[in-house]
């Protein structure tokens, strides 16, 4: 999973200053897309020292898009539910100009103590 911006992941706050109490945060990430061509399922899982920093660059090397959900994962802790999910779509542009039209479906599940 390669973050959107590094340096801007360095000056948040971690888990644990932002949801206190939260244990772990699992993010599952699968794809959908008009191509042939689907970028591998992906699952990351935060701990309470990782920064709380919820956007991830397209995984189509030649995209500029990326896939914030810091709202989203903000909405499915706030709410105590033990899972959340949804979609959203690239909007980045990929090589000679095109429009990306990768999907992320996404499931949130925080892991309390």
């Amino acid at each position: 999973m390669k973050f959107a911006s590094l340096t801007v992941a360095g000056g948040r706050d971690a888990i644990r200053t932002r949801f206190p109490g939260l244990t772990s945060l699992q993010l599952d990430f699968d794809f959908s897309d008009t191509t042939s061509f689907l970028p591998s399922p992906q699952v990351t899982v935060f701990h309470p020292p990782a920064p709380a920093y919820f956007c991830f660059a397209c995984p189509y090397s030649d995209c500029s898009g990326e896939f914030d959900l810091t709202g989203m994962v903000d909405l499915a802790v706030s709410s105590r539910d033990s899972q959340a999910s949804g979609q959203l779509a690239c909007v980045g542009t990929r090589h000679r100009g095109v429009a990306c039209t990768l999907c992320l479906e996404y499931t949130i599940s925080p892991h309390w103590a």
